[in-house]
């Protein structure tokens, strides 16, 4: 008795992407220590106050290095 093609197509195995079952741990791992990172650096980047990202002239240091610079000229 020879098997029906409807049988030899059932036994094929699917099409898809060969991961591990086992690296999903390490995927979810991965994924929480990027997010995290990103959150927390966005965080430090948007409101820190010594860190000068944008404009902030009450910071601003250069008036005073372009005044020494023309005094000892």
């Amino acid at each position: 008795m020879r098997p029906a093609q409807l049988l030899l197509n059932q036994a094929k195995k699917g099409s898809g992407i060969g991961i591990p079952v086992e690296l999903t741990p390490l995927f979810i791992a991965m994924g929480l220590a990027l997010a995290s990172g990103t959150y927390f650096t966005y965080k430090k980047f948007r409101h820190d106050d010594s860190l000068r990202v944008t404009r902030n002239p009450e910071q601003s240091n250069l008036k005073k290095v372009l005044a020494e610079s023309e005094n000892n000229e």
